[in-house]
């Protein structure tokens, strides 16, 4: 009787396998994280820059900035993708301020709110920085 000899990984080699794997995943996976939440915030910056755009034309034949979202057509205070909350906090005849504040997901991303004036982004203080603009 023919005996083939047993073939196998043995209990260490399988130990150190899950080692190194468990250290490339802790590695990774806040990596991944923040690249996932770098790219969301271009969600923020489209809308942003849309409602800029609206307030702008809104403007052209009001004499003012619209005081809501509705106004100006938006159904919903959502950002396309849902990653964001639009809300207008300040508008008369001069300037406006909108803001997109983190929602769901997405509040653990450290550059937290953005916020569009009549002059276009609006950079530090309780808003993203330039390097969160630039994403």
């Amino acid at each position: 009787m023919n005996r083939f000899p047993l073939t196998g990984f043995s209990l260490i080699e399988l130990l150190i396998t899950l080692a190194i794997v468990a250290i490339l995943a802790v590695i990774t996976v806040p990596s991944f994280s923040g690249l996932v939440a770098k790219s969301r915030r271009s969600d923020a910056m489209a809308a942003l820059l849309e409602v800029q755009l609206a307030q702008e034309r809104w403007r052209a034949l009001n004499f003012s900035y619209a005081p809501a979202l509705a106004a100006l057509g938006w159904r919903s205070t959502a950002s396309p993708d849902g990653y964001y909350r639009l809300r207008i906090t300040g508008a008369d005849d001069h300037s406006f301020q909108v803001t997109a504040r983190p929602v769901g997901s997405q509040q653990s991303d450290p550059c937290g709110v953005f916020a569009v004036g009549e002059q276009g982004p609006e950079y530090g203080g309780a808003f993203a920085d330039e390097v969160c603009w630039r994403r």
